[in-house]
């Protein structure tokens, strides 16, 4: 079945986490067709993580990029031999799976060449006609395993047969005249043509047609040191099969690209496209063979599916979305600058939590919640709207709300508390972790601004780190790039918000009429990011511009 990840945005909230996998889990009940997979697009806060325990939820897949990598493609177990195969296995495995490329490996799955089908096709073109073992000796081992022969005299005489081939097709004493002390001898049950043979006498004689031999010229051959073979095959297939005896690695070519499962797609169609062989060896990171990437796995490249949840704005979405295919967007913020190759559902409501959208789709569509998707529901809605304070509560979050803590008899009180508790938990995260906790990227013409923000109601342990945090603050927007970069500390039972600023500060001057004291700009009321603080911020770079 069809996948689709379903994800919220870069340095993901608990809002962005929550409304993922209570969406990713009503589409599965109503989509019985294709798998949807709840994501995150960065590592979990304490809040969220307190969330998923509190009520037994797993937490979604990391993904970090939704660019195509090798292991995106459902490559079929190898199919590989080892290099002391003969030809003949190797052609076998090619037709038996369809296939033109088969690579050898060693003891360890490691691979030391590949052998083609144009290689193999173009070795016996070059080779017709040819009746001479000496440039390629054949090893008596492959030629009994795939002449399926028996042999009758003298096994342990020779390893390999390396002289002439001679068809007993003329007369005794003409072909013994011929035939040397190195040659092949292919005879079925003409016995004159054996006896000329064993007086040269040749290296060996493979009887075809299942002949036996006399029990006479048995004990001659023995005697002589011939070799004796029986092949139930006729005399002009045997003649073929010994070519095909020789030893898969005298066919392996060494020119082949490698490639591993983590490497992005673009750069592995670079290799195989390039290759003489068509194809590529996939290896694990032992250099162990796991796969084999053709020119045809590269043809329709199916591009992954994905629902974006919580964002619809290319700078806070995972990496690589430019390469996905956007199939719908459910959000509560404003609409940025996403676009898609063909029409997708594009729900977006201003309210306060994403998490009161995906379940109100529950209630619309009569499907029952179980408690762990109400329980996570409930706390985004919480997280997002500041226990339904912020200015951006509607009335349907709060009716939402309500409704899945009666299903989960408990108190939004009671649960806002817990929520506040373990979201102020910062004492062990580094700086950087402390910006990049709740940040978001908003870009306005052609300026960039980042915005981190951390709810608490005890600023004092940020008091404490504020030079070490400020540095960061400046390294992060010499890196990202970024006109203006804050970091909004927001007490939600103080009804205040803190920012810290680097970068075009005027901005905020203007836009919310306050000075900064102390490196502080002191905002009353503005608690909501993206209603309170980013909107006038915004408003205020765009009639700069006009």
């Amino acid at each position: 079945m069809d996948k689709v990840i379903v994800i919220g945005h870069r340095n993901p909230d608990s809002d962005s986490v929550c409304s993922a996998i209570g969406y990713a889990f009503f589409k599965n009940s109503t989509d019985r067709n294709t798998v949807y997979i709840p994501a995150r697009a960065g590592e979990l806060n304490s809040e969220t993580r307190f969330i998923l325990e509190k009520f037994q939820v797993e937490e979604p897949e990391l993904v970090d990029t939704l660019r195509l990598k090798l292991r995106d493609l459902e490559l079929r177990p190898p199919v590989s031999a080892s290099p002391s195969a003969s030809i003949k296995e190797v052609v076998d495995l090619m037709k038996e799976n369809e296939i033109r490329l088969i690579p050898l490996i060693d003891e360890e799955g490691k691979p030391m060449g590949v052998v083609t089908q144009s290689k193999v096709a173009r070795e016996f073109v070059e080779g017709l006609g040819r009746q001479d073992l000496s440039s390629n000796p054949v090893e008596v081992r492959l030629l009994s395993r795939v002449l399926n022969g028996k042999i009758l005299a003298n096994s342990s005489a020779r390893k390999t047969l390396g002289g002439r081939i001679f068809i007993g097709a003329r007369k005794p004493e003409t072909l013994a005249k011929s035939m040397g002390k190195k040659d092949v001898l292919l005879v079925g049950d003409r016995f004159d043509i054996v006896m000329a043979s064993l007086q040269v006498p040749v290296a060996a004689v493979i009887l075809t047609g299942g002949v036996d031999l006399p029990g006479d010229l048995l004990s001659l051959a023995r005697e002589k040191g011939v070799l004796i073979m029986t092949t139930p095959y006729d005399t002009f297939t045997t003649a073929k099969l010994i070519e095909l005896s020789r030893p898969a690695f005298s066919f392996m070519r060494q020119d082949y690209p490698t490639a591993f499962l983590d490497e992005y797609m673009e750069e592995v169609k670079e290799k195989v496209l390039h290759s003489r062989i068509r194809g590529g060896l996939v290896l694990d990171y032992d250099g162990r063979l796991v796969g084999v990437v053709t020119r045809t796995d590269l043809i329709n490249l199916k591009r992954k599916k994905v629902i974006l949840v919580d964002h619809n704005e290319a700078s806070q979405a995972v990496d690589g979305i430019e390469e996905a295919d956007i199939i719908e967007v459910i959000d509560h913020h404003r609409v940025g600058e996403i676009s898609t190759l063909s029409p997708i559902f594009f729900y977006v409501e201003p309210i306060g939590s994403t998490s009161t959208i995906v379940a109100d789709f529950f209630s619309q569509k009569r499907i029952p919640i179980p408690k762990g998707i109400a329980g996570v529901l409930l706390s985004g809605i919480i997280s997002d709207t500041m226990n339904l304070t912020l200015s951006t509560t509607t009335p349907k979050d709060k009716r939402v709300a309500r409704r899945l803590a009666s299903l989960l008899k408990i108190e939004i009180p009671s649960l806002a508390e817990e929520l506040l508790r373990a979201a102020s938990r910062i004492e062990d995260l580094s700086p950087k972790e402390i910006i990049f906790r709740d940040f978001k990227e908003y870009r306005f013409g052609n300026k960039k601004v980042g915005i981190g923000q951390i709810i608490t109601p005890d600023f004092s342990i940020l008091y404490q780190r504020e030079e070490e945090i400020r540095q960061a603050l400046k390294e992060t927007k010499e890196m990202g790039g970024y006109a203006l970069i804050t970091l909004m500390l927001t007490d939600p039972l103080r009804k205040v918000s803190e920012v810290w600023a680097i970068g075009e500060k005027g901005l905020i001057r203007q836009a919310f009429d306050v000075e900064e004291a102390r490196g502080r700009f002191v905002l009353k009321n503005v608690l909501s990011r993206k209603k309170d603080f980013i909107t006038r911020l915004g408003e205020t770079i765009i009639r700069g511009k006009l």
